[in-house]
């Protein structure tokens, strides 16, 4: 999950809500806080402590964009003053926590080994929180793992054709179109484990998707 830097609160005072979605857009690029599926039509401004259940409803510290997939399973579960129990990626270190094996999502067990009971368990909360390794069934309307398996397929390809045109001039050229399609399929965690053995790649990709929290690969 992309640890993301939202920067401080902009200057304007939102009156609603909704007010907020171009400046976590302009900061953060159109992609779920939480799944990282890119959303193609209008970003939902997503509580972390629902508005429903005495969270803040303008609050910058309160706000991040979401999936429809990840807002609806996350929905009401967070109350009032429950942010603890949870990891978040605008506060938190959470992308270390999850691996991303064959492009599904899991709990990194032997990373959260060396972690104290507290953080291992808000990982873990997260995870669950917005079901995050979901499989659908067929019936079920989740696209996250499907097109997070296509950007898993395309990151292969992309990296076949790296290994290939890495020693040659034109290296920077394909470079720079693989962080193009990287950024069009979204998935920046299914990426950086496919390309985890890749310096190069890694710090293109996280110069390429605006709003990384670079400290946390530092």
């Amino acid at each position: 999950m992309r640890p993301v830097n939202k920067g401080e609160a902009p200057t304007q005072k939102f009156v609603k809500y909704q007010e907020a979605e171009p400046y976590l857009e302009e900061r953060l690029g159109t992609y779920c806080s939480f799944c990282e599926l890119p959303i193609k039509h209008v970003p939902e401004v997503e509580h972390i402590e629902a508005k429903a259940e005495g969270g803040s409803l303008t609050d910058w510290d309160n706000l991040l964009l979401s999936c429809k997939y990840c807002n609806t399973r996350k929905s009401t579960k967070i109350k009032k003053g429950e942010k603890g129990q949870c990891l978040w990626p605008d506060e938190d270190d959470t992308f270390h926590p999850y691996t991303y094996s064959n492009g599904i999502p899991q709990i990194n067990l032997e990373f959260l080994a060396g972690k104290d009971t507290v953080y291992s368990k808000s990982a873990e909360n997260l995870f669950a929180l917005v079901n995050l390794g979901n499989i659908p069934s067929p019936r079920e309307k989740d696209r996250r793992f499907m097109e997070r398996n296509e950007a898993y397929n395309n990151a292969l390809i992309s990296k076949d054709g790296w290994v290939r045109m890495k020693e040659c001039d034109e290296k920077e050229i394909y470079l720079d179109l693989m962080i193009c399609l990287a950024q069009n399929t979204g998935f920046f965690s299914t990426w950086m484990e496919v390309f985890k053995d890749d310096e190069t790649v890694k710090y293109a990709l996280i110069k390429g998707f605006r709003g990384t929290r670079e400290s946390i690969f530092t």
